[in-house]
């Protein structure tokens, strides 16, 4: 006996005792079940799976009326009144967060994933929730309305508004941000160009390498690609302001030719203790015949009087004060030597053989230094993975 669509269902998926066993074309098998069994759960059907059970079921008919049961009269009866579903799909700005929201589907979660993925830690969304939420910000405007701008979403006019915006930077990021581009320096603050032509002179193909590499002392925002063929285009497309140089990979020579093409100089050399005559003879040697022994200071010593660490230094002359004119010096990375803090001397870049440092000497150097090269085969774990560090 069948009362109503939702009967028919359940009698044409098994889950009733029927006087004969019911076919469904494979096709049909796996959501018509699905729905069925919905059904005898006790759930109402939706607007949209009531119109597609109708439609199905009419393919059965024969298999209910060869029963004599009123199969017309059943199918076009509910057990209960359809389950309301919000289908609003919106984009909106809920306080500091951007909220997408739409009913499931598999295409449009896909696209979510791929704009959650870019926002890192800026998203969240809470099981169970067709909310999803990210942070107010122009990175996850542009990803998200790239993404769903033409798929029927309603969309917050400030949103939009930004999008326009931060599409048009993206676009075209020559006319907005600071930078160089062919050739030229773009957008450029007056106050900042003296200091960029006194440090680099003028851009030119043979000067464009140091300028990439300055970017993140000039604060650029844009410059043009620099293809890779040397080690001073390596150094100077790094991502931030630390080099890891192995020596298993660069040569020694190679790593401080590169830091004189770049004209990394003044230059702050740290050394390690156990190891500091070695270090300082294969940094001072490599520099012999381009830079005078007055343009170089070391500032410690080691306790033993007779160390070869100490006549090293005698020998090459390198117990100098330190002015604007000096272009090294070498430390302990134990300490921060106090007149380094006070003096007008501030390094341009740090090679350091270690990447264990004391911490105010390690503040010191974050804070004055756009390059700083670990020559080390092994950066230390502590540097890579704690907070302090980054």
């Amino acid at each position: 006996m069948i009362l109503n669509l939702e009967d028919c269902l359940e009698h044409l998926a098994g889950l009733r005792n029927s006087p004969v066993e019911f076919t469904i074309e494979k096709t049909d098998y796996t959501i018509m079940n699905s729905i069925a069994r919905q059904c005898f759960k006790g759930m109402a059907l939706t607007d949209r799976q009531s119109a597609l059970m109708h439609e199905k079921l009419q393919s059965y008919r024969d298999q209910f009326t060869n029963l004599d049961w009123d199969f017309d009269y059943a199918v076009n009866q509910l057990r209960q009144p359809l389950r309301h579903i919000d289908r609003s799909k919106y984009i909106k700005i809920v306080e500091d967060w951007i909220v997408i929201r739409f009913p499931f589907r598999k295409t449009e979660i896909v696209l979510v994933q791929e704009a959650a993925t870019r926002a890192g830690d800026g998203y969240h969304h809470q099981k169970g929730s067709h909310q999803h939420n990210f942070a107010f910000n122009e990175v996850n405007i542009l990803n998200l309305l790239d993404r769903f701008s033409t798929k029927d979403f309603t969309v917050d006019q400030e949103l939009l508004d930004i999008y326009e915006q931060v599409k048009q930077i993206h676009n075209q990021p020559q006319k907005y941000l600071s930078g160089v581009s062919n050739l030229e320096l773009i957008n450029i603050n007056n106050k900042l160009l003296p200091i960029i032509n006194d440090e680099l002179g003028e851009l030119s193909n043979e000067t464009f390498c140091q300028f990439v590499d300055r970017r993140f002392r000039y604060g650029f925002n844009y410059v043009d690609k620099l293809k890779e063929t040397t080690l001073a285009d390596k150094i100077a497309l790094r991502k931030d302001s630390s080099y890891q140089s192995k020596p298993s990979e660069e040569s020694t020579s190679g790593i401080l030719n590169a830091l004189w093409d770049l004209n990394r100089f003044p230059i702050l050399v740290i050394l390690e203790e156990d190891r500091a005559e070695d270090q300082l003879y294969e940094f001072a040697n490599h520099y012999r015949d381009i830079l005078n022994p007055e343009q170089q200071s070391v500032l410690f010593r080691l306790e033993d009087k007779d160390a070869g660490f100490n006549q090293l230094i005698k020998d090459r002359k390198l117990n100098n004060w330190v002015d604007k004119s000096t272009k090294v010096v070498y430390i302990n990375k134990s300490k921060l030597p106090k007149i380094l803090v006070n003096n007008e001397w501030k390094p341009c870049a740090t090679f350091s053989f270690t990447s264990t440092l004391d911490r105010y000497l390690d503040n010191y150097v974050s804070f004055n230094c756009d390059l700083i090269v670990y020559r080390e085969e092994h950066i230390s774990p502590f540097r890579r993975h704690s907070r302090y560090y980054g």
